[in-house]
Formats: structure tokens, C-alpha cells, sequence
């Protein structure tokens, strides 16, 4: 059982890269939409605004965004504790941060490559593409850094940084799976995800939203 984090530069492939992931090791696929579906349960309708868009600094510390943030990092770290598991953005990997049964990723690419790609897939110019990624790069970062402290793009955060400018998708995906084959068991580690503490209730949750996720897409 393990635990893989993605976090990713937009126009890095990161994204897909990690869907390939998830379908190549047979592991559950989480991602933005997946954690927002648990957390409305609970009556949790704004992370997408607190994440996505640009709040005010006031507006992200009130009662109702604190609690949002919590039920997010709970969620987060329920998926994780059931293993097998691709969890893309969101703080993944400060969640989870050292515990030895995940495996945390950055998926980068050169500034260059970043627009050609944003270019092409949303058919903007390359002004507005490269406008696009700094809009984007920042809202990943101010997020990071107002509710985690922490430096979003500082590669030494991570296990393992891979660069789709470099690499292939098909390189990139082997060597996030060697990385995968290469972490140790759970009873191994002092910490790990498969230790967990889950609230019922939330696992429940958890359970019913995967079953109609399934359910769905089947």
C-alpha cells in the first residue's frame, strides 16, 4: 500500500501525468472534484473559492474558511489512510509531510514549454498564456503559503521532482513508479499514513462518495 502526492506547474502535463499514474497502479484517483464532493457533505461549499481565486486575506482566516481548510486536510488524510492512492494538488503533500509510506512529487517544465502547451490547449496567445501561468503559479503559492507556511515551488520538499520538459510522459510515469516500488512498508516507518486515525463518519462519507463516483463513471 502506498500513497503518491502530486503538485504541479499548469501547462507541466502534471495532471494527466498523474490520472496515468493512478490507472498504471490500479490506485484510486483523488483529486479537486473528489475532495470538494466529501467535504459538501459537511455543508462546505467554498474551497474552490478559498483555493482557486483570489480572496481577501481577512476573507481566508474566518470561521467558515478555517473549518473549510480543516475538512479538506482530514479528507485528504482519510484517502491517504485507505493506501493505494493518487492524490493531485490541494496541499497534498504538507499534509502528509513525513510519513514514510508516501511518496510526495513535483511535476515541473520550463517557462517555455509551459506556454506552448497553455497556448495550444486553451488556444490563447502566448501573452495571455504566459499571463495565465503567473496568475496561476501565484494563486499556488499564496495558498501554500497562508495556510501552510511553506514554499509551493521549493523542490526540496519533495521526494521526487520530475521535469516534463525533460522527460516523456511515459519517463516521467516510470520513474514515479520506481519511486513508488521503492518505499518502505508501513510497519517499517515511525509515521505513516496507513496509521491514520479516521473518523468514522467521515469514512462512511468517504465510502458513499467513491460508490457514486463509480457508480458514474461505470
Amino acid at each position: 500500500m502506498a500513497v503518491i502526492t502530486i503538485s504541479r506547474q499548469l501547462g507541466s502535463r502534471g495532471a494527466s501525468l498523474a490520472r496515468d499514474l493512478a490507472k498504471e497502479l490500479g490506485y484510486e484517483f483523488v483529486d479537486k472534484s473528489v475532495i470538494n464532493k466529501v467535504i459538501r457533505q459537511y455543508g462546505l461549499h467554498q474551497l474552490n473559492d478559498i483555493y482557486d481565486h483570489k480572496p481577501k486575506v481577512w476573507e481566508l482566516f474566518n470561521d467558515n474558511s478555517v473549518l473549510t481548510i480543516q475538512m479538506m486536510n482530514q479528507t485528504i488524510a482519510a484517502f491517504a489512510a485507505r493506501g493505494n492512492v493518487v492524490i493531485l494538488g490541494r496541499g497534498g503533500f504538507k499534509v502528509l509531510e513525513g510519513m514514510g509510506d508516501v511518496l510526495n512529487v513535483f511535476v515541473k517544465a520550463p517557462q517555455d514549454i509551459r506556454v506552448a502547451r497553455i497556448a495550444k490547449r486553451e488556444n490563447l496567445s502566448e501573452d495571455a498564456a504566459t499571463d495565465r501561468i503567473k496568475a496561476d503559479d501565484e494563486l499556488r503559492a499564496r495558498f501554500t503559503r497562508l495556510f501552510y507556511s511553506a514554499n509551493w515551488a521549493d523542490e526540496s520538499l519533495f521526494d521526487l521532482v520530475v521535469d516534463t520538459g525533460v522527460d516523456s510522459d511515459e519517463a516521467a510515469l516510470a520513474k514515479i513508479v520506481a519511486a513508488v516500488n521503492a518505499l518502505p512498508v508501513p510497519g517499517e516507518v515511525d509515521r505513516a499514513a496507513a496509521n491514520i486515525d479516521v473518523d468514522p463518519v467521515l469514512d462512511r462519507t468517504i465510502d458513499g462518495v467513491l460508490g457514486r463516483r463509480t457508480a458514474k463513471l461505470g
